[in-house]
């Protein structure tokens, strides 16, 4: 409830100050598990691509963020899931499967943090291996013109024309060839060059 009630409130500020605009939602299952992996410039992004999806996306994000214990509360009503920067966080990802285990969608922004060039960046392996242990669909979605509005270090969006596109789901394979940290490493890739791919052409 306490997500769908802080979406209606951002609602109007996505919709008309941002003007979002979206394609590709029938890419997004209309329901059971699956994982949106998006490309990350702006402090927004969640915001924005939770706005622009019809269902609840519940991402991970940094522990720091739960440090803050003026902002927790917010951070646990929306059902985010909490993970460390360095290293494998086992906890994390076990938070994470148990959201796809339970049919929702999980939000993953696989370069880690933000972008302050606004081009994609080498990935991390944590998307990769939640894909590989749940079987979810992986569904890119490229956001366009947050880095506009808020790029980093920015305090407050300004006015910016963001569009939002979802692409054609990706499956990790068992039978990928390879050790089981190239396999990752391989399906880590293959989720970047899918975000690449719904980036606009100048």
């Amino acid at each position: 409830m306490f997500y769908w009630f802080v979406k209606g409130i951002f609602f109007p500020l996505v919709h008309f100050y941002f003007g979002l605009t979206r394609d590709g939602l029938e890419h997004l299952p209309r329901r059971g598990p699956a994982i949106v992996v998006s490309n990350h410039t702006s402090f927004a992004d969640a915001i924005i691509l939770g706005s622009a999806a019809p269902r609840a996306i519940h991402f991970i994000v940094l522990q720091w963020m739960y440090d803050r214990l003026l902002i927790r509360w917010f951070y646990w009503g929306m059902g985010t899931i909490p993970v460390r920067a360095e290293g494998q966080d086992s906890k994390g990802i076990k938070r994470a499967l148990r959201v796809l285990a339970s049919g929702r969608v999980l939000g993953v922004f696989p370069e880690g943090s933000r972008s302050s060039d606004g081009r994609l960046s080498e990935p991390r392996l944590g998307a990769a291996m939640i894909a590989a242990l749940s079987g979810a669909p992986v569904v890119p979605a490229y956001i366009d013109g947050a880095r506009d509005s808020l790029p980093v270090g920015g305090v407050f969006p300004k006015p910016a024309r963001i569009h939002v596109r979802f692409g054609r789901p990706l499956r990790f394979e068992r039978d990928r060839s390879g050790s089981g940290r190239e396999a990752l490493n391989a399906f880590a890739r293959e989720m970047l060059l899918a975000i690449r791919r719904l980036e606009p052409v100048a």
